[in-house]
């Protein structure tokens, strides 16, 4: 019989326990390397990444935490909150008969300005125009009535007071500082019942000559992309500094038209709030001319001037030498180059006033002195 060679082979030995135990602890100890590697590798710097700068913890972050306003957003926050207090609703109201009976209704609203802490406001003429009675709800929730100090239609503004003291006001600017694309807020109360509504936007253009309906006079104005509406006459256009530079006045509203508004330069206000305020009318002064755009008479957009058509018998101007046919080119130092700049410019000046008027006549220039007269 065949012997199986397995049978020859030597069996091995088993393993000892110490040989056992030093290989287990071996093992322990390389995993453990192994897992603290990972851990310091990959999990720790997830752990201690700052959410900001870790865009798979910005989301949760922001949860987290409410964002912090630019410092643009606190600028206007801080400018809204100051000057909304001064922000005023005005209603008119008329006596009207029914059945023989008399009563007082609203026939209309806009929004005004507080100019001064004893209650003087500013709003547009239109506003209260043959108002039997006028109220002012401030944004309290107050309501006054209100005494009409005086009125200009010409330039569309009057000047209110109520008896109360202490008043949060808001200050004017100088309009003539303003600049095309800076930011401005209209505040105001679009259609009589939103109060205390401010819009956003830039000046789009200033000098914008606007003619009053009927006459010969016009006056600048500044365009802004703020949104106005019906009910945000009289209430004002402010820049990032709180100041008053305008009165918010007309909305151009046609098809395909958007955001086009007008306000009244905060020079034209401050003059004629002082007028009314001292003298309850507007004491404007005047040469006795009637007057045009150069443009106008020659077709040619490019020419600046005005044109004088006629001198009056009698006038300042008709003593000071000007003649129909001459183009003012200037008073003083300031250019006239349209209507609207010539009669803001008469404007800065009083009746009994001495100025410098600068001509063209027959391609000379010349210039002549003239004592103002006052318009009746």
């Amino acid at each position: 019989m065949d012997k199986f060679e397995g049978y020859n082979r030597k069996l091995r030995r088993p393993a000892s326990p110490i040989s056992c135990f030093v290989f287990g602890i071996s093992g322990l100890i390389i995993g453990a390397l192994l897992v603290a590697a990972l851990f310091y590798c990959y999990i720790l710097p997830n752990l201690t990444a700052d959410p900001l700068t870790d865009p798979l913890k910005q989301d949760e972050a922001d949860l987290k935490k409410p964002p912090s306003p630019h410092r643009e957003d606190l600028a206007a926050v801080e400018v809204v909150n100051r000057v909304m207090p001064a922000v005023v609703a005005v209603n008119n109201y008329g006596y009207v008969t029914r059945l023989g009976q008399s009563a007082l209704v609203e026939r209309g609203s806009g929004s005004g300005v507080i100019v001064s802490p004893d209650g003087y406001i500013i709003t547009n003429q239109h506003v209260i125009n043959a108002a039997d009675e006028i109220r002012v709800v401030l944004p309290d929730n107050g309501t006054m009535k209100a005494t009409l100090v005086g009125e200009d239609v010409l330039t569309d503004l009057a000047l209110l007071k109520i008896e109360r003291d202490g008043l949060p006001y808001i200050p004017f600017g100088d309009s003539e500082a303003t600049q095309v694309g800076e930011s401005v807020f209209a505040v105001g109360n679009p259609l009589g019942f939103f109060q205390q509504t401010v819009t956003a936007g830039i000046i789009s253009a200033v000098d914008r000559q606007v003619r009053i309906p009927d006459s010969q006079y016009a006056y600048t104005f500044i365009q802004t992309d703020a949104v106005i509406n019906r009910g945000n006459s009289g209430g004002p256009l402010v820049n990032l500094r709180g100041e008053i530079i305008g009165i918010n006045s007309v909305k151009v509203a046609a098809v395909g038209v958007e955001g086009i508004g007008l306000a009244i330069p905060s020079r034209t206000v401050r003059r004629v709030m002082t007028d009314l305020r001292e003298y309850q009318r507007v004491r404007r002064p005047q040469l006795g001319i009637l007057v045009e755009d150069l443009a106008q008479v020659t077709g040619d957009t490019a020419d600046q001037g005005v044109h004088i058509r006629e001198v009056i018998a009698g006038s300042a101007a008709e003593q000071a030498g000007l003649q129909a046919g001459d183009v003012i080119i200037s008073i003083g130092t300031r250019p006239v180059q349209f209507l609207a700049q010539l009669f803001d410019t008469l404007l800065e000046y009083y009746p009994g006033d001495h100025i410098e008027i600068t001509v063209l006549r027959d391609n000379t220039t010349l210039v002549f002195n003239a004592v103002l007269g006052e318009m009746q």
